[in-house]
């Protein structure tokens, strides 16, 4: 390996950037192109192109139909094996959960430095719908699932809330509630849905996602 192509700490460079483009690109709300990555990196535009080709290939980062980069499937696969025991609890209970309210149920789970979506599940007969993919990435300091999250990691600072609620924080024209999922062992966690702005009764839905939330725990053992 070229010493050029060497961290101070012994680690790959070129690794280390291929992780760091797939961290901007899931923090990102929307397709970002090479140019600003390569700006955000500080690199030429020639060593993102040839990270990109390889992350392609591997299915970790796709080109939207605009021709922006996202987060390709394969994230998706690396997010199921994370914390499998509460996606397992958690599946259908989302899926109970998409179906009574009509709206993207998902959980949340907080990696170290990102509120990370690990399961979702879609209504089945609803006209509109928005997805919300597994491997999806947003700061703890927006939206409500990130919110809760952030109540559990400071709960001084940032009072914990029965419920937490948020529009156009990560999404523009999309809103969200959230409740808290705990469980012993486990990193801070939350329990949200997602759906286009209408008049809903929070109150309501933050009552079926705590309980929802309950019935995990249990499953769980925590």
């Amino acid at each position: 390996m070229n010493p050029s192509q060497i961290e101070p700490d012994g680690g790959s460079q070129t690794l280390s950037r291929g992780l760091r483009v797939l961290e901007i690109i899931g923090k990102s709300d929307v397709p970002l192109s090479v140019a600003a990555l390569a700006e955000e990196l500080s690199i030429h535009r020639s060593m993102v192109y040839r990270l990109i080709k390889t992350l392609e290939q591997h299915g970790f980062v796709r080109k939207s139909p605009t021709g922006g980069l996202v987060l390709g499937m394969r994230i998706s696969s690396l997010a199921r094996g994370v914390l499998q025991s509460l996606q397992d609890a958690a599946a259908p209970e989302l899926a109970a959960l998409a179906e009574e309210l009509e709206m993207t149920a998902f959980l949340v789970s907080y990696d170290g430095e990102s509120a990370v979506t690990l399961r979702s599940a879609e209504p089945l007969n609803a006209q509109t719908t928005v997805a919300k993919k597994p491997g999806t990435r947003h700061s703890v300091d927006r939206g409500a699932p990130g919110h809760v999250i952030r109540s559990q990691l400071d709960p001084t600072i940032y009072p914990a809330q029965r419920f937490e609620s948020s529009q156009d924080e990560v999404l523009p024209g999309i809103a969200s509630i959230a409740v808290p999922l705990v469980i012993a062992g486990n990193p801070p966690s939350a329990l949200a849905v997602i759906y286009l702005p209408h008049a809903v009764d929070a109150e309501q839905i933050a009552e079926a996602l705590t309980a929802a939330a309950t019935r995990i725990v249990v499953a769980v053992g925590g």
